[in-house]
C-alpha cells in the first residue's frame, strides 16, 4: 500500500506542477523551466545526503550502474519532461498530459521488442482504443485553438476558416508528437529508474536512503547538462526577470522534482514501474480539475471523450 500511495502522490505532485508552468511557459522556455527544476531537485538531494551522512555512499556504486542511473535521467527528465513541456505549450497541459498515457502501452511494447514477451489479443484492443483517443483528442484540439487564444486570431489576418486550419495543424500535429515522444520516454525512463534504483538499494541497503543517493546521481547529470544547454539557448531568449514568474517557477520545480521525486523515486522502488506507469495515465483527472482552478482552461466535450477512451485503452492492458 505505501508504494501504491507514494505513486498515487507522484501524479498529483506533477500533475500540479505542470499546471503552474503553464502560467509561466510564454516567460520561460521549458528547457530554462527544466534546468531550474533539476537544480532545485540536486539541492534538495544534496541537502538530504549531506544531513544524512550518507553523501560519500556514491562512491560505492560502480560506473556502470551510475550511467544507468544518468541515462534513466535523459529520457524521464532530459528528454521526457522537456518534450512535454513544449507540447502542453502547444496543447495545453489537459490535452498534452492526456496523450501521454500512452506510457504503458509503449512500456509494454518495449518488453515484446526486448524481452521477447508475447503481444495478446487485449493489448491489440487496447492500442486501437489509445489511437482513437489520440485522435479525437488532436482534432478537439484543432477545433478549439480559436476559442483557447483569441487575441493572437484577432491580431491575425485570414481569409477563410481553410487558411486557419492550414495555418495551425502543423503546429497541433506538432505538440502531439512531442507528447508521444514523451511518452516514449517516460516510458524507458521508468523502466531504467526502477531496475537503478532496486540495484542501489540492493548494493546500499539504505531503504528510502538509497532513493535519495540515486536521485542525487540523476539530478547531478541533469542539472549539468541542461544548464550547459540554457546557457547556448540563452543567447537567443532573455532569462525572465519578473519576480512572480520566478516564485512559480521555484514553486513548480518543488512540487516535481523535490517532493515530487522522492514520492517518484519510492513508487518505482516499492510498487514497480508498471505501477507507476498505470497510475501516470490517471494524471489528466487530476490535471484538468487543477487547469481550471489555476489558469481558467477549459476541456471541450470531445476533447475529454478523448481523454476517457485513451484513459479505458490504457487499463485494459492491466485488467
Amino acid at each position: 500500500m505505501y508504494g501504491e500511495i507514494m505513486a498515487i502522490l507522484t501524479g498529483i505532485s506533477f500533475a500540479l506542477s505542470f499546471v503552474l508552468a503553464r502560467k509561466i511557459e510564454n516567460e520561460a522556455t521549458p528547457i530554462f523551466q527544466n534546468t531550474i527544476r533539476s537544480i532545485v531537485g540536486f539541492i534538495t538531494f544534496l541537502i538530504i545526503c549531506l544531513s544524512f551522512g550518507i553523501f560519500l555512499e556514491i562512491f560505492s556504486l560502480s560506473i556502470m550502474l551510475i550511467l544507468i542511473l544518468v541515462i534513466s535521467i535523459s529520457f524521464t527528465v532530459i528528454l521526457g519532461d522537456t518534450a512535454y513541456l513544449q507540447s502542453q505549450k502547444i496543447l495545453g497541459p489537459a490535452k498534452a498530459l492526456a496523450l501521454t498515457t500512452t506510457t504503458p502501452f509503449f512500456t509494454i511494447l518495449f518488453a515484446f521488442f526486448f524481452l521477447k514477451r508475447l503481444i495478446s489479443i487485449q493489448m491489440i484492443f487496447s492500442g486501437i482504443l489509445i489511437g482513437i483517443g489520440v485522435i479525437i483528442i488532436t482534432r478537439g484540439e484543432s477545433n478549439n485553438l480559436n476559442n483557447r487564444d483569441p487575441f493572437f486570431f484577432q491580431s491575425q489576418q485570414y481569409n477563410n476558416q481553410r487558411d486557419l486550419n492550414k495555418t495551425h495543424l502543423p503546429k497541433t500535429i506538432k505538440g502531439t508528437l512531442l507528447a508521444l515522444i514523451t511518452a516514449i520516454s517516460w516510458a524507458i525512463g521508468i523502466a531504467l529508474t526502477d531496475y537503478s534504483i532496486n540495484q542501489v538499494d540492493y548494493i546500499l541497503n539504505l531503504g528510502i536512503l538509497s532513493t535519495m543517493i540515486a536521485m542525487m546521481v540523476r539530478f547531478l547529470f541533469a542539472s549539468i547538462s541542461l544548464s550547459i544547454i540554457a546557457v547556448i539557448e540563452g543567447t537567443r531568449t532573455p532569462i525572465p526577470k519578473n519576480r512572480n514568474t520566478w516564485i512559480i517557477l521555484l514553486i513548480s520545480a518543488i512540487l516535481s522534482y523535490s517532493i515530487g521525486s522522492i514520492f517518484f523515486g519510492e513508487a518505482v522502488h516499492i510498487a514497480g514501474a508498471t505501477f507507476m506507469s498505470l497510475i501516470s495515465t490517471a494524471m489528466p483527472l487530476f490535471t484538468i480539475p487543477f487547469s481550471y482552478a489555476i489558469n481558467k482552461e477549459k476541456i471541450s466535450m470531445k476533447g475529454f471523450s478523448g481523454v476517457i477512451i485513451t484513459l479505458i485503452g490504457v487499463l485494459l492492458l492491466f485488467i
